[in-house]
């Protein structure tokens, strides 16, 4: 007879810590793309732990110290969560035996104590991984040299002491790089030349065809364990095209930044050469993240390699400064376009740059235009029964908080400053953000989300709010849901937005402006200055509500009480959409003329402001603009969400779906 298997009962503190540990894991693979294993690996995820809750890594690595076995704590600017580094699997047990769950106090920088929540991790985010897609115009050559000619190099070095920068060592040879000036002084050559060692190895690089100049400039670096150097371009006006770089000794991850946001980790082995060409020798900077390790993608999943002592050779050619007149430097940043996220990385920077930072640089202008309440969504909020749990997330200044006194309710912004506005008013807000939405599931009776879906950049970020949404209503709650329209005229009626592109210069009046698109100084896109196109910025019209009589509710999102358009409108949304309006073959975001109809479906948008000296200053909001099926197409593509109706609004596209 078999013996009786044992259960063991988890305590009531564990079943919190696993449900707590669940859920952060959920989130981290949903949103992050951070791989969770359920063996041990070296590798642990802090969730809890990283800069966004302001914990630092020495705290991390203090807290999280087994035996010396840590090798390193990675840390991610503005996120909630690090990475922990052990020699071995069975070290990173023992870790996560003994610290999972572990309370840190409230110190100086955070006012508020956080508990740590550890997973195994088989994938890290892909800007910590070296990736396969390089730069343009960037090429590595591996094995470029044998380990032979690597001794004959380093042999050739002499370091002394007082070559030493704040990062590394260093050395010149042909002429020294001043680090106070960015530049070469090219009428005092240095008496060393560069060592005729290289010649071999030079005469080689330029047989590949990538290199058409032979250089006179070397630097030599050395870095030891946990050194780097900060993000840089090469002095674009000092130097040909075709910069190289040398790894001796040791791999080395390089990271690679474009002016638009765009990271790309890139993996240089030991005895390769790193070739600068084009875009990314003039316009992705670069540089080297000071930490004692890196993480890398093998056959069998990741692995943590140990930096040791690099010493790369950096062969340059000079430009003279009596040849660098009347030349022209090629991929200004002024000259370029901002691009649409190719990736999940992409997608946060561009909503951070061009919608997170402008709101916060404009949030007393932007709330100075926002007064009136839109009738509809106001009667949204007037009809829900006495006692009910409404959120109206991406509440701004929070004009529709408070309209309905016999409702609970809690109000959130991703902007600090628009939130404290709303604090001012007395009115229950937090800082959030819609696809992490801090509240409890299943727990409200109504959701409000107005104008938040449109600054989403990818349609999968579009969805994963949506679904956020959701997630807090209760069973059968409701959702109302407003994004801009790509259609600005509908039934040979313009728009709010469209009609005061001739009032606009003389209306003072702005109580009439919208959740989100109008500003009291606006210029068209074509006179922003290309200065502030990385500034970001929307803007949001001045839009009445049409008194339409709401639709019998029904729960089919294909539903036949969808508006037809006429042949005059039919007309102008193809003339409006075309082939422009296809986001596929569309990368360029454009800045929109204001007042006048979209050409594409992804812009950015004008807002000027004008200070008390008259001054003006550009930004530019994100936005993806609906057609007209698109939003219910949406909606109706999500487990559980019921499209009871949808209409038009001065410009807008709205839904009110029930959850399921």
């Amino acid at each position: 007879m078999a013996a009786p298997s044992v259960v063991t009962k988890m305590s009531k503190v564990d079943k919190k810590l696993k449900k707590k540990q669940m859920k952060f894991r959920d989130m981290l693979e949903k949103n992050e793309g951070i791989q969770i294993s359920e063996t041990p690996t070296k590798i642990l995820c802090v969730h809890n732990g990283g800069l966004d809750n302001s914990v630092s890594r020495e705290e991390i690595s203090t807290a999280l110290y087994t035996n010396g076995s840590l090798i390193d704590v990675i840390m991610l600017p503005k996120k909630p969560y690090s990475f922990v580094c052990y020699k071995t699997a069975e070290d990173a047990t023992k870790s996560f035996t003994e610290y999972n769950g572990l309370e840190m106090p409230p110190d100086g920088k955070r006012k508020h104590s956080v508990i740590l929540y550890l997973s195994y991790v088989n994938k890290v985010p892909s800007d910590l991984l070296p990736c396969k897609d390089l730069p343009p115009g960037l090429i590595v050559l591996e094995n470029f040299v044998s380990e032979a000619e690597e001794n004959q190099l380093i042999s050739s070095l002499h370091w002394q002491n007082d070559n030493q920068l704040k990062h590394r060592e260093v050395m010149h040879y042909g002429y020294e790089f001043r680090y106070d000036i960015n530049d070469v002084d090219a009428d005092d050559p240095l008496p060393q030349s560069i060592p005729v060692k290289c010649n071999e190895i030079l005469q080689k690089a330029l047989q590949t065809g990538y290199v058409k100049h032979l250089p006179d400039q070397l630097t030599v670096n050395k870095y030891v364990q946990g050194q780097g150097i900060p993000p840089h371009v090469d002095t674009p006006s000092a130097f040909e095209d075709g910069i190289m770089s040398l790894s001796l000794l040791s791999q080395i991850v390089m990271e690679f930044s474009h002016p638009e946001g765009q990271q790309i980790s890139v993996l240089l082995p030991r005895h390769s050469l790193l070739i600068m060409t084009g875009e990314s020798r003039y316009l992705w900077s670069h540089g080297i993240t000071p930490r004692k390790s890196d993480i890398i993608t093998k056959a069998d999943g990741l692995d943590l390699v140990m930096r040791e002592t690099r010493v790369s050779f950096t062969f340059r050619k000079i430009i003279h400064p009596k040849d660098r007149i009347g030349r022209t430097i090629p991929f200004q940043t002024s000259d370029l376009s901002i691009m649409l996220p190719k990736c999940q990385t992409d997608a946060e920077k561009l909503e951070n740059s061009h919608v997170q930072q402008v709101y916060e640089e404009i949030a007393d202008h932007f709330s100075g235009t926002r007064h009136t309440p839109w009738p509809k969504i106001s009667q949204f909020i007037k009809d829900m029964p006495v006692g009910s749990l409404m959120a109206d997330i991406g509440c701004g200044n929070g004009k529709y908080l408070g309209l309905n006194q016999s409702v609970y309710e809690v109000g959130s912004d991703r902007s600090v400053n628009l939130s404290e506005i709303c604090h001012q008013r007395s009115h229950e807000v937090y800082v959030g953000d819609v696809l992490h939405i801090p509240l409890r599931s299943c727990s409200f009776d109504f959701c409000i989300c107005i104008a938040v879906i449109h600054h989403m950049s990818t349609q999968e970020r579009r969805e994963a709010a949506i679904i956020e949404l959701l997630r807090i209503l209760r069973s059968g709650g409701k959702l109302l849901i407003y994004v801009w329209a790509m259609e600005q005229e509908r039934h040979k009626i313009k728009s709010k937005y469209l009609k005061e592109s001739k009032l606009h210069n003389t209306d003072k009046d702005h109580s009439l402006n919208s959740h989100g698109n109008c500003s009291d100084q606006f210029k068209s896109g074509a006179s922003a200055s290309k200065e502030n196109l990385n500034r970001g910025d929307s803007q949001f019209i001045n839009r009445k509500t049409e008194n339409d009589s709401n639709p019998e509710l029904t729960c089919d999102s294909q539903s036949d009480k969808k508006d037809s358009l006429d042949c005059t409108d039919r007309k102008r949304t193809e003339e409006t959409n075309g082939s422009q309006a296809d986001n596929k073959t569309n990368c360029c975001l454009t800045v929109h003329k204001n007042r006048t109809y979209f050409q594409q479906q992804d812009v950015l948008v004008p807002w000027e402001r004008k200070d008390q000296d008259n001054n003006t200053t550009s930004f530019h909001r994100y936005y993806h603009v609906f057609k007209e099926g698109e939003l219910e197409e949406m909606c109706g593509r999500i487990s559980g969400c019921c499209v009871l109706e949808k209409y038009y609004d001065q410009g807008n596209w709205a839904v009110i779906v029930l959850k399921q």
